[in-house]
């Protein structure tokens, strides 16, 4: 079966609960690089969905951002780290 090629993938980051505003803010700058989803806003528990052939430039952003905030990959099988 062949991968969708037109699909974002997505990832989850782990931020400080009063920068996801701060980075959503970023994201929306840079146009068509990332949709930020919160999906624990108590935990900082934030989803990124990003479109084809855009990942590498959201990972140069989020690296020069990390001299600003802490953001942590998190892996979806972490269940826990979603609910309250």
């Amino acid at each position: 079966m062949a991968a969708n090629l037109n699909r974002s993938e997505r990832v989850m980051y782990r931020v400080d609960r009063y920068e996801i505003h701060y980075l959503k803010f970023i994201l929306e700058a840079y146009e068509g690089l990332a949709t930020l989803t919160t999906l624990n806003s108590e935990k900082g528990i934030i989803q990124l969905a990003v479109p084809p052939g855009r990942k590498d430039s959201l990972e140069s952003l989020l690296a020069a951002l990390g001299h600003e905030l802490r953001l942590e990959r998190i892996s979806a099988s972490q269940p826990e780290i979603i609910s309250p």
